[in-house]
C-alpha cells in the first residue's frame, strides 16, 4: 500500500452567536450553546494537517471533529475535541479496544489542532455585524490505495508531458510519448504530430507563448489507467486569446503514456 495522505476538511455550520463586533470574548461559552446567527461563516482557507508519522508507518486512519470558534475577524480562537473515529488497516479488531483508540487518537487530535488555528473564514454575521460562532470541523485521515497512487502519479506525468510539449521544452524526451502515428489536428488541418514537433511543418506552432494569465487542465484516466484524454485550455492577455487542446493518451507496453491523438482549436 503506498501510504500518501487524503485528506477531506469540510464544515458542518452548527451553534450559536458568542459575541459582538464591538466586544471581546474573555469568557468562552460552551460550544453546544446555540444562540442565532442568521449568516453563516464562509471558510476561505482550510489547511490540511499534516499526517502524523508513525499513525501513517502503523497503518492508522481516523476521523477527528472539532468544535472551533470563529472570532468576528475570521480566526479560529478555541478548539474543542467532538469525537475521534480511529481505524487500524493492518490489525483486526484493534478498533474495539477504546484504549488503544485513545492512544492513537492524541496524535490526529495534535494535528488537527494546530492545522485549525490557521483556518481563516468570512465571520458569522448578525443583522449586518460580525458576531463568533463555533462550528463543527470534520477532518479525514484516509491512506490511499495503490490504485489511487497509481492514478495520481499517472496525472502528474501526463500533466508534465503537456506542458513539455506547449513550452518547447525537454523535446527528446517529448517525442518518446508520441507515437509514431499520432495526428495533430490544428483547427481543420491534420498533420502528424511528430513531424511538427522536428520541425518539419512550418506553419503549424504548437508551442505556445509565454504570456499566459490562466491554464485549466482536466485529466480524466479510465479504472483501467491506460488510456487518458485532456481537456487543456490555456488563456492569453492579448486579446484575451484562447486555445484548446483535447489529447488523448494511451499506455504502452513499456508502461510509458504515449500520445495518440491532439487537437487544438483557437
Amino acid at each position: 500500500m503506498n501510504k500518501k495522505t487524503n485528506f477531506v476538511a469540510f464544515l458542518t455550520l452548527m451553534a450559536g452567536v458568542l459575541c459582538t463586533v464591538t466586544g471581546q470574548c474573555n469568557n468562552f461559552p460552551p460550544p453546544d450553546k446555540d444562540i442565532p446567527h442568521d449568516k453563516e461563516p464562509v471558510a476561505l482557507n482550510i489547511v490540511n494537517p499534516e499526517y502524523p508519522a508513525s499513525m501513517l508507518k502503523e497503518g492508522w486512519e481516523a476521523n477527528v471533529y472539532i468544535r472551533a470558534l470563529i472570532d468576528v475577524n475570521g480566526s479560529v480562537i478555541e478548539t474543542r475535541t467532538e469525537r475521534i473515529e480511529v481505524f487500524s488497516t493492518r490489525t483486526a479488531g484493534i478498533n474495539d479496544k477504546p484504549g488503544e483508540q485513545r492512544e492513537q487518537g492524541k496524535s490526529f487530535e495534535e494535528a488537527v489542532y494546530t492545522a485549525a488555528k490557521q483556518c481563516k473564514f468570512s465571520p458569522a454575521q448578525l443583522q449586518g455585524k460580525p458576531v463568533a460562532v463555533w462550528v463543527t470541523i470534520p477532518f479525514h485521515f484516509k491512506l490511499k490505495d495503490s490504485g489511487q497512487a497509481d492514478t495520481e502519479k499517472s496525472t502528474d506525468s501526463i500533466r508534465t508531458i503537456i506542458e513539455n510539449i506547449l513550452k518547447g521544452t525537454n523535446r527528446e524526451k517529448s517525442r518518446m510519448h508520441i507515437g509514431k502515428s499520432a495526428l495533430l489536428i490544428y483547427n481543420t488541418r491534420t498533420v502528424n504530430l511528430l513531424s511538427v514537433l522536428n520541425g518539419e511543418q512550418k506553419d503549424v506552432h504548437l508551442a505556445e507563448k509565454t504570456d499566459k494569465q490562466n491554464v485549466n487542465c482536466n485529466i480524466n484516466i479510465n479504472d483501467g489507467n491506460d488510456m487518458a484524454v485532456v481537456e487543456w485550455t490555456s488563456e492569453f492577455s492579448k486579446g484575451k486569446s484562447k486555445r484548446i487542446h483535447t489529447v488523448v493518451l494511451s499506455k504502452s507496453t513499456e508502461n510509458s503514456w504515449k500520445i495518440v491523438r491532439w487537437h487544438v482549436s483557437f
